[in-house]
């Protein structure tokens, strides 16, 4: 062991230290350049997951026929189309940051790539027909009834 009297501080930490403390000062470490601190990134977050709460809610996706369009047949939507929002845009242009909001979400499921989201369950009542074909439309009525 080291003879070190407690209270004094030990050797200084060698390159590649990092703090031991989340949300401690970096004290001379050198960081990868970030343009928030944590509580700032974690509030970003917050507004962004509330931003895709609001998208994905049903009050938006009744009349939100722009988000719809764009879903495929299984109810995914690029990310990256999300991330160009301009309300998205204003918050941040971090896509990790909306990546860490996605997955800490219940609600919504990222695919494989990491590159489409898409309401985890009842995601099929969103899903737009194939145009021209308003008979596959969820709640159409059947095209024998008149």
């Amino acid at each position: 062991g080291r003879p070190s009297a407690p209270g004094t501080p030990g050797p200084a930490p060698g390159p590649g230290a990092v703090p031991a403390l989340p949300g401690s000062p970096a004290g001379g470490v050198v960081m990868p350049p970030m343009p928030v601190t944590a509580e700032q990134r974690q509030q970003v977050k917050s507004q962004v997951q509330a931003q895709l709460e609001y998208y994905f809610g049903q009050e938006n996706l009744i009349r939100d026929l722009f988000l719809r369009a764009r879903m495929d047949q299984e109810g995914w939507v690029s990310i990256g189309l999300l991330a160009g929002f301009r309300r998205m845009q204003s918050m941040t242009t971090d896509v990790t940051i909306i990546l860490e909001g996605i997955s800490a979400m219940p609600n919504l499921e990222m695919d494989p790539s990491g590159s489409n989201v898409r309401l985890k369950e009842n995601w099929k009542e969103w899903v737009l027909p194939p145009s021209g074909d308003p008979s596959q439309a969820p709640g159409a009525p059947p095209a024998a009834r008149s």
